[in-house]
């Protein structure tokens, strides 16, 4: 980027800070969030499931259904999990 374009992306980002600082709230907290136990277990359930289809094996692919479907309970119950909205 040249310095003329970091200049006028400085000022576009002053400019959003002063107008509409709870958006700017709201995207600081995006680059804090965490891995939490939920994250991972739905991980782990969709490599489970690409795993089961790829060996063309039913009951692996449902084994990661299963795991990614606890992960998304998981989550929408804790407080910590994805932020379903409704939940805080």
């Amino acid at each position: 980027m040249s310095d003329r374009e970091r200049r006028v992306l400085e000022s576009i980002e002053q400019e959003l800070r002063r107008s509409d600082p709870q958006l700017v709230r709201r995207f600081a907290r995006l680059g804090r969030r965490r891995l939490t136990g939920s994250t991972v277990l739905l991980a782990v359930g969709l490599v489970v499931i690409v795993l089961g289809s790829a060996i063309l094996s039913a009951p692996v692919a449902i084994l990661g259904m299963g795991i990614a479907g606890v992960a998304l309970v998981s989550a929408y119950h804790h407080e910590l999990g994805f932020g379903f909205p409704g939940r805080t």
